[in-house]
């Protein structure tokens, strides 16, 4: 296909680079290379790191599976704070800020090989699962996590239905707190950059018994806003504090008892938006090429009331007799731009228009954020060959956030959300060995318990009225997976989950107030139209859900330093219901007569994938080297697709797909002081099958927020500095080709190939006590669009853009 042979040239160079770096690095070095890197104050970073990717603890370079893992320690030299910073990284893995639809400043839009979701709604389910000391995180919204204490973050790519469950169809990231450590000891670091940043973090350590220890960890991160709006707040900013304490207990030599409460508070402006375009005309139907009657465009429904407002005849929505005088042809006016008529000031249109660094938006902006947590870990070995693990956790999420759509001070889109949600978790496991060692194998049982509510009060051109409704979610699962050993160098491994799910959903949906009351519009004025009218009826709507869900895996040692491994794993995500509904789906008007009123509850079906997989991993004797790879072929069934196909958002099963690909990672310490990585990852994600009346999407059309190519690069020295320390170089660079921020994969919202540059200057002292860190971000000051959204209904198209070049300089104390 033309596409792939686009793409493939730069993606080629970058796989040849590395293969070369690779063979360079790996056996074209002298012998005494990695002899000499060990004393060198480099080699930790590539030192074996311990990952639970399978429910107990290994080796990464012994788990059969494409896992990326980085410590605590590694993601601070690389200068990540935060967990979405891993995705520059890290191949196929897509991870950002994506408010979307509304107004939270932190929701997190995660994509693993192409597979994830952006939406936040409750009634939608994520397609990449996010955990905290084994505990899954149920919902987006607070998901962009503050990187304080922890002790390593594992990206497991591809679905993980055994061990994992549901909602990891694309992979998981999981990431691992630090347990309390024995003796007093704490750090503290503090950071001032652009834009008044403002970062302290600081934690310690507290024995309080011989087997009992105490660590406590706060961090507060503050950072001014980089988009205008006109009352004198900046959107995008950050005033975040987050605290965490922990105990650990040493109850006897055979059991361990982990105990935490979390917290995190935020108080922020709200996302950076900024207005991209307007469309002024009608909305069309990408499958039809007609109008589309269900989708009110609302923007031409505002145009038209002012040109009534001012005088101007406007009898119809439709026709060029709705247009004048908001918009008219170029020339109509002398020395007014098309598009602008400062006679009428109602108009929607391209005054608006005022770059990326502005919002004119007068409507309420804010995202509050409360998250409180609770996790209780047992840890019993029951013998030598046999342990126990219970995992009991508690999360409440409360949020609030609200923003105007139309980035101006009239009332064509403006949202407020009002979010409560309750989690309580508990796992059981049972870890052992048998047959002489042959066998380890682990069986587990799993309970997930959600509910809350989620209400949105959304004020249009023609109406206000509340949206949303409440959930009530329940799943439990059993699993088991062992791992068998052939032979000496042969490893089978065969696992199973069945899960049974029942979801809940019941709108609170209604009218509140209609601007167009006594108009006599058929559409505007109609009965289903009345303050009071509901949207859907206030009804539960239930689903039910029962999959097993299989994997196998084959692995050879080639060596000791080389293992290839094969594998098959299946996955699904949960179905959920459409929570934004508009105008009110009534029986006998929007709705066939007779309709029962449950089946005016409009809802969806869980997706599935299969997931076929060759990889290999392979470390240098010495340890100096290790590259990992793999390949992968995706099918994906019953996709759900996010569609702008009437006012708002709406998910549809109306889609099949294939994903292929491969991702290949390189560290290595090549001489005394010196650290190289690279990495290097490429999909092809095509619709094998897709309906274009029902989701206006064509095969044709690539999927959203997924880049053919992921590529990233880093070098970093470390000098000896006689009686003084070391000081430490490092460059980041990091290449994503063409991204579509929308399913449409509309123009105005797709952000080109683009690469970073990210640079830091360490230094740390004789004793290891201190640390000055100097950095930049975003050397070049490259401008790209972090996220995107075309609203079909409003006819507006906004997007996020990054904040550009950025310094900051880190204090660093260890004691």
């Amino acid at each position: 296909m033309t596409t792939r042979t686009r793409a493939a040239s730069p993606g080629t160079m970058h796989i040849g680079c590395l293969f070369l770096l690779g063979t360079a690095l790996g056996t074209g070095l002298p012998a005494t290379t990695h002899a000499q890197a060990g004393s060198g104050g480099t080699e930790w970073l590539i030192e074996e790191i311990t990952v639970t990717a399978r429910k107990r603890e290994e080796d990464l370079q012994s788990t059969p599976l494409s896992i990326s893992a980085f410590s605590g320690e590694s993601l601070e030299f690389r200068g990540v704070d935060r967990v979405d910073g891993i995705a520059d990284f890290t191949p196929n893995l897509s991870f950002g800020n994506s408010p979307t639809f509304g107004g939270a400043g932190n929701s997190a839009a995660i994509y693993i090989r192409g597979i994830g979701q952006k939406e936040f709604v409750p009634t939608v389910d994520p397609g990449v699962g996010l955990y905290v000391d084994g505990v899954y995180i149920g919902r987006s919204v607070g998901g962009i996590l503050d990187l304080i204490d922890i002790e390593r973050v594992e990206v497991l790519r591809g679905p993980q239905g055994t061990l994992f469950g549901r909602n990891t169809i694309g992979g998981a990231i999981s990431i691992t707190t630090r347990k309390p450590g024995d003796v007093l000891a704490g750090r503290a670091s503090a950071t001032y950059g652009t834009d008044d940043r403002i970062d302290l973090v600081g934690s310690i350590d507290v024995p309080l018994a011989d087997n009992l220890f105490s660590s406590f960890s706060v961090g507060r991160m503050a950072q001014d806003g980089y988009v205008g709006r006109p009352d004198g707040t900046n959107l995008g900013d950050v005033d975040t504090l987050a605290g965490r304490a922990a105990l650990r207990w040493l109850a006897s030599p055979a059991l361990e008892v982990n105990f935490s409460l979390e917290g995190t508070r935020s108080r922020e402006n709200g996302p950076a938006f900024t207005l991209i375009g307007i469309d002024k005309g009608a909305v069309i139907n990408r499958g039809t090429g007609a109008v589309d009657p269900n989708t009110p465009p609302m923007a031409l429904i505002n145009n038209q009331m002012a040109s009534f407002m001012a005088g101007w005849p406007s009898p119809g929505l439709g026709g060029p007799d709705a247009y004048p005088p908001c918009v008219f042809l170029p020339g109509a006016i002398p020395d007014v731009p098309s598009g602008i008529n400062p006679d009428v000031p109602g108009c929607y249109d391209d005054r608006y228009l005022v770059g990326k660094g502005r919002n004119l938006g007068a409507a309420p902006a804010f995202s509050d954020t409360d998250i409180r947590a609770a996790n209780l870990t047992l840890d019993w070995q029951i013998s030598d060959v046999l342990s126990a693990k219970s995992i009991s956790a508690y999360r409440h999420l409360s949020a609030d956030f609200a923003r105007d759509g139309d980035h101006s001070p009239l009332r064509v889109s403006q949202y407020l959300d009002d979010m409560h949600i309750r989690q309580f978790s508990q796992e059981f496991q049972l870890n052992g060995n048998s047959l002489e060692d042959r066998l380890h194998w682990v069986l587990g049982l799993y309970y997930f318990k959600e509910s809350g509510n989620n209400e949105n009060i959304l004020d249009f051109v023609m109406s206000n009225f509340r949206s949303g409704g409440a959930i009530d979610n329940e799943s439990k699962a059993v699993f088991a997976q062992a791992t068998y050993d052939l032979a000496e160098q042969w490893h089978l491994t065969l696992g199973l989950r069945h899960t049974n799910e029942d979801k809940k959903f019941r709108p609170d949906q209604v009218i509140l107030q209609n601007y167009y009351a006594g108009s006599g519009h058929p559409m505007l004025d109609a009965p289903f139209m009345q303050v009071g009218q509901r949207i859907l009826p206030y009804l539960w709507k239930k689903q039910n859900l029962s999959e097993t869900t299989p994997m196998a895996n084959l692995a050879y040692d080639w060596t000791d330093d080389l293992m290839l491994y094969g594998s098959y794993s299946e996955g699904f995500k949960s179905g959920g219901f459409t929570q934004r509904v508009f105008p009110p789906i009534v029986a006998g008007f929007t709705a066939p007569p007779g309709t029962p009123d449950i089946d005016l509850i409009p809802e969806f079906e869980p997706e599935y994938v299969k997931v076929y997989e060759l990889g290999f991993k392979y470390s240098t004797p010495g340890r100096g080297m290790r590259l990992n790879g793999a390949l992968f072929h995706t099918k994906y069934d019953d996709l759900q697709v996010q569609v702008f196909t009437s006012v708002a958002p709406v998910t549809k099963n109306a889609a099949s797909a294939s994903i292929n690909g491969f991702e290949l990672e390189m560290q290595a310490v090549p001489a005394d002081g010196w650290f190289v990585e690279a990495s290097v990852g490429y999909l092809d994600a095509e619709y094998d099958r897709v309906d274009p009346v029902e989701t206006w999407l064509f095969k044709s059309d690539r999927f959203e927020r997924v880049p053919e190519w992921s590529t990233s690069a880093a070098l970093s020295r470390q000098f000896e500095l006689a009686g003084l320390g070391t000081l430490t170089p490092r460059i980041d660079w990091s290449w994503r080709s063409k991204v579509y921020n929308d399913s449409f994969n509309s123009a105005q919202l797709v952000q080109p190939s683009f690469s970073l540059v990210n640079f830091n200057l360490a230094f740390t002292d004789q004793s290891d006590r201190y640390d000055i860190v100097a950095a930049v971000r975003n050397l070049t000051d490259k401008e790209y669009m972090i996220t995107g959204v075309w609203g079909t209904a409003f006819q507006t198209i906004e997007g996020i853009f990054d904040r550009g070049r950025e310094y900051s300089l880190t204090a660093r104390v260890r004691f």
